[in-house]
């Protein structure tokens, strides 16, 4: 007899709005997801980019 349990039914159903300051944990392909703080591009002189969120890793002080 096959499951009846879905993949994936544990994720969130919807989507948090982040805000200036938020604390986060990013995730950069081939590196471990580390805590973060929401930024504005603008503090940093970069260009904003509408289909990314930018953010400032604590302990290496990257961005």
């Amino acid at each position: 007899m096959a499951g009846t349990r879905k993949r994936g039914g544990n994720k969130v159903a919807t989507k948090r709005q982040l805000s200036l300051g938020d604390l986060v944990l990013a995730k950069v392909k081939g590196f471990p997801a580390w805590p973060a703080k929401v930024s504005r591009p603008e503090d940093w002189d970069k260009t904003p980019d509408p289909k990314k969120i930018f953010v400032y890793f604590f302990g290496t002080e990257e961005m």
